[in-house]
């Protein structure tokens, strides 16, 4: 019986460790995930044991502790990423036995040399930084996401940022999960005076002078939080689950977060231009943000958002 007890770990903990390959190894293509030609790399390099090291490291100390559970009597494998830290080292087992399991894969075809992960934990083809598909996005976010409301944005799964979308166009994205009309209508009776607030806190701060006159950017003033909880009804359902759309209004937000600290940052620094182009990207990630939210506004839900 211990045998057979030590043979089902076993035969668990190999399908836990497929399990995360296949994660890892999954395609980064999506109308998410802009892809500059400036960008993009066409120089191939076999997969040598600096670059296994190398994701390795990016993988290490990535997972829960105690994050696959196996027991006798009710065997399950439980596995579930974090947030890629600020430190990374290659004394991780799990992490070592993940990329060496992949070896053969990764050796048997090539991979660009600045192949990296994103912050959710899929190996890309291409590198991975705040700017990549937008050169308008913040500077300021941190590689690993940490610093921002939602922490599972776009940015996050696909590790790029998103395009910005012209007010009241729907040409980005190409659709719109469906999301019954009773959800969205609850929701925006919810949080309709808070959006608008928002609106207006942007509209203010656009004409402030000095630094004091911005409220940080984790003030609720600006209501941003209320933001997020009315995308999460509009773009997500209990049948469509958390859906890329949700991950593009989280991004945005984020984006509004982000270049609050920013504009804050340049006022204090007296740099009226970079002030200016700070308060200017605000405005697409907030116009961008209410033309995804408008698209599920019908009249059965209620009256579209006005745009900054």
């Amino acid at each position: 019986m211990k045998t057979d007890a030590t043979r089902d770990r076993k035969l668990l903990a190999a399908s836990a460790v497929t399990q995360i390959v296949a994660m890892l190894l999954s395609s980064s293509a999506s109308a998410f995930v802009p892809s500059p030609s400036s960008l993009r790399t066409t120089t191939t390099i076999e997969v040598s044991s600096t670059q296994i090291f190398h994701w390795a490291n990016r993988f290490d100390e990535r997972f829960e502790k105690q994050s696959i559970i196996l027991d006798d009597e009710s065997p399950v494998v439980k596995t579930k990423l974090q947030p890629i830290s600020e430190e990374f080292t290659r004394r991780s087992i799990l992490s070592i036995g993940v990329i060496g399991t992949t070896l053969s894969t990764l050796l048997s075809s090539s991979l660009p040399a600045n192949a990296d992960f994103a912050p959710g934990g899929t190996l890309l083809d291409r590198p991975v930084y705040v700017t990549y598909g937008n050169s308008e996005a913040s500077p300021s976010r941190a590689p690993n996401n940490s610093n921002v409301l939602f922490a599972q944005d776009n940015y996050y799964k696909f590790g790029a940022a998103a395009q910005w979308i012209e007010a009241g166009s729907t040409e980005f994205p190409k659709t719109m999960p469906f999301v019954p009309s009773q959800q969205r209508y609850d929701a925006f009776k919810k949080f309709n005076g808070r959006v608008k607030t928002s609106v207006d806190q942007i509209l203010k701060i656009g004409s402030a002078s000095s630094s004091p006159d911005v409220p940080d950017s984790d003030d609720a003033a600006y209501q941003l939080r209320a933001l997020g909880l009315l995308a999460n009804s509009f773009l997500a359902s209990e049948n469509t689950g958390t859906t890329n759309e949700l991950m593009l209004a989280r991004w945005y937000i984020n984006e509004m977060y982000l270049r609050i600290g920013d504009y804050k940052s340049a006022l204090e620094k007296g740099d009226e231009k970079e002030a200016k182009a700070c308060y200017g990207y605000l405005n697409k990630a907030m116009n961008s943000y209410l033309t995804l939210i408008n698209r599920s506004i019908s009249s059965k839900v209620g009256e579209q958002f006005s745009y900054l």
